[in-house]
């Protein structure tokens, strides 16, 4: 959600708002980090300190493990989350018993608020990816806020508003750009999400399967496999460790905005083919 972001980002410019300051104090007990990256995360940086502080004041903090699950799809939402650490994967479960990653929610972003307003169950999946520490507030408590105030209303709207703008982009992506150029975009949002700076370029902190990047781009794992390796012998990305390496940012986003094409290679049944049908 790296777009949604940085809109996040230039709408809170266009209205002035001041991003909410660091606490001399971390909120809710939670360590300094957790604690600045719910304060300094786009949305509620650009709150009021009487909303911010309502809505801290309702949380409670919930510590879960890796695969515990959130939410299921279907159920009725029940409370809006908030990631102070760790990473949540949006996805649901095929009918085959596999996983489908849609996206990963991190730290700084919350989610929930669109089943407990229209009171419909819930479409996704909710599953904690990593160990994580949320910040919980109960459906009657985001009712009662928003009942009080049209602040939070009108911010609400405006996240989901982005949201959508996301979403287009993302149906758009699908439908106009090969999967190389896809890949590139989606890395590029997971390195606004958990990038860390690693000399020469940065780690996507968080353990990603082959499988999960496929399923975000609308690929078959294979193809992302051979993309991934491409980028790799164009020095874009190192393979081989736990947690994705970009090594140059510049040369990925050349991928991402289609002025570096990178050629998917024949597979073998097609280069077989092509050697019996080529004249001798």
């Amino acid at each position: 959600m790296s777009e949604l972001v940085q809109e996040q980002q230039v709408a809170q410019a266009a209205r002035g708002a001041a991003p909410w300051p660091r606490a001399a104090e971390p909120v809710l007990g939670l360590p300094h980090a957790q604690s600045a990256s719910i304060q300094a995360g786009a949305w509620f940086a650009g709150l009021s300190a009487p909303l911010h502080d309502a809505i801290l004041g309702l949380a409670r903090v919930r510590q879960v493990q890796a695969g515990a699950s959130i939410a299921r799809r279907g159920d009725a939402a029940v409370s809006w989350v908030g990631v102070a650490g760790g990473a949540l994967r949006l996805g649901t479960a095929l009918r085959d018993g596999r996983e489908f990653t849609l996206e990963f929610i991190g730290p700084g972003q919350w989610f929930g608020d669109i089943a407990l307003v229209d009171e419909r169950p819930l479409d996704v999946d909710l599953t904690a990816h990593v160990p994580s520490t949320l910040l919980v507030l109960s459906k009657a408590d985001l009712l009662r806020l928003l009942g009080n105030s049209d602040e939070l209303t009108a911010a609400l709207l405006r996240l989901n508003c982005q949201r959508l703008r996301h979403m287009l982009r993302r149906f758009e992506e699908l439908q106009t750009m090969g999967l190389a150029q896809r890949l590139a975009r989606q890395l590029q949002r997971l390195l606004r999400q958990f990038g860390r700076p690693q000399a020469p370029g940065a780690r996507i902190a968080l353990e990603l399967s082959q499988g999960d990047l496929a399923a975000m781009v609308g690929g078959s794992r294979q193809r992302v496999n051979r993309a991934l390796r491409q980028m790799h012998a164009e020095g874009i990305v190192q393979l081989g460790q736990p947690q994705l390496w970009v090594l140059s940012e510049a040369r990925l986003a050349a991928v991402a905005e289609g002025l570096c094409v990178l050629v998917e290679p024949a597979s073998a049944s097609a280069r077989a083919t092509q050697r019996e049908t080529t004249p001798a």
